[in-house]
């Protein structure tokens, strides 16, 4: 009888041992948790969107200037009302959009309901391209109205100036507003060689 309570005793304490070490074995709780907490990002992953009115491409062309994966800006014109590019550039970065619409020319009489936005998603990324967190969203202006035809030029000028938008992303989770020189036009008057002067423009059609 004490024979057999020795070796039970013995029993118990070998498998209250062996689940102990299971335990620590298991938990993982001395490794590193992930998360950008140890990490810096190398990247980032802008993609940006124009968003415009079909009466907007109807009567005027519409440039897309973005800046590239190279840091140039590159220009795209839109053929739908909706523009999208993804570009990828290593840290430190400037992103930036600019939507530019030029008048193709004479406007017939009436009314053109314009509008325009510009979109800059963009999200951190770590060395192996894993998105990290952190990542948000800055947009332009809405730009909308309903206009006369006398009265257009003046409005792409406007949405040229206030359609753009710029930040200066660094290696240490940093955004900062800046500015881009687009080239080009992007905040001039819109109204020349068209045929359409703002003579007739009013409070109500400006």
């Amino acid at each position: 009888m004490r024979k057999n309570l020795k070796m039970l005793s013995m029993l118990l304490g070998g498998l209250m041992v062996l689940g102990s070490l299971t335990a620590c074995g298991g938990s993982g709780s001395d490794d590193p948790e992930p998360g950008p907490s140890n990490k810096m990002p190398v990247s980032i992953k802008v993609d940006y969107k124009a968003n415009v009115s079909q009466n907007l491409l109807d009567v005027a062309t519409v440039t897309v200037r973005f800046v590239g994966e190279n840091g140039q800006v590159t220009s795209e014109q839109m053929t739908s009302t909706t523009w999208t590019k993804t570009v990828t550039m290593a840290l430190p970065a400037k992103a930036g959009l600019n939507i530019q619409p030029q008048l193709k020319g004479a406007v017939n009489e009436g009314q053109y309901n314009l509008s325009a936005k510009g979109v800059m998603d963009y999200n951190w990324l770590d060395a192996n391209g894993k998105q990290m967190e952190g990542g948000s969203s800055v947009s332009s202006p809405d730009m909308e109205a309903l206009f006369f035809a006398a009265g257009l030029g003046q409005y792409l000028g406007s949405i040229s100036s206030n359609c753009q938008l710029a930040c200066q992303f660094g290696t240490d989770y940093s955004v900062n507003i800046t500015s881009v020189t687009w080239g080009g036009n992007a905040d001039g008057d819109n109204t020349q060689h068209t045929g359409i002067a703002d003579d007739g423009a009013t409070g109500e059609n400006r």
